[in-house]
């Protein structure tokens, strides 16, 4: 066959050996042992080619050998001493039984995918739901603290008012209080100096 990953796991079966061929290798094992590969894909290939195997030596009620160098042709699937119905069906089985469990993985992994969607899509609608709560306690905020500025130089404005009132009425009181104090120094003066008191004004006949 000419290629040395082929040969030593046709004399070894050996799942890493397996492991390690390309997908045209592994289409030159199916070959040598007359199997036929339905997947495209290196990682399903392999698992086709090791459950025909196992399912053919289920089959025949052999061991796996461990050096059957001197029996390639004992192997093959496609041999005339091989092709009875039963290991034909308990092939077919096998081989509907990896493409179901495929089928099942490729499933549940879609099925996660979409969960960790639905859970990202909530994630961030709870962050928008809380970037939005925040702005209107922040909102808030602003506007009971605009409230309470206003409030206070209401206040503010009022204490104003009333004290100015107050020195309005302190000042009045105090240029009666002058003012009366300026007449009786001139009723004082006018008294000493012999002088009448003057005339109180007299109110214009309405």
């Amino acid at each position: 066959m000419g290629d040395e990953k082929v040969a030593r796991f046709i004399d070894t079966r050996d799942e890493q050996v397996l492991e390690d061929c390309t997908k045209a290798q592994l289409q030159s094992i199916a070959d040598d042992f007359g199997i036929k590969l339905r997947s495209s894909k290196v990682g399903e290939r392999r698992l086709e080619i090791m459950a025909q195997l196992r399912a053919h030596d289920e089959a025949l009620g052999e061991e796996r050998p461990q050096t059957p160098a001197s029996a390639r042709e004992n192997l093959s699937i496609g041999g005339s001493s091989r092709g009875s119905s039963g290991s034909r069906r308990s092939v077919k089985l096998e081989i509907l039984k990896l493409q179901l469990e495929a089928q099942l993985l490729r499933e549940e992994r879609e099925a996660q995918l979409r969960r960790e969607e639905r859970e990202a899509e909530a994630q961030l609608k709870r962050e928008e739901q809380e970037r939005e709560a925040q702005l209107k306690r922040e909102e808030q905020e602003r506007e009971a603290q605009l409230r309470r500025e206003e409030r206070e130089y209401e206040a503010q404005m009022r204490r104003e008012e009333a004290q100015l009132k107050w020195e309005e009425r302190e000042l009045e009181a105090k240029l009666k209080q002058q003012e009366v104090e300026a007449n009786k120094e001139v009723e004082l003066k006018r008294a000493e100096l012999g002088l009448a008191p003057p005339a109180p004004p007299q109110q214009e006949d309405r």
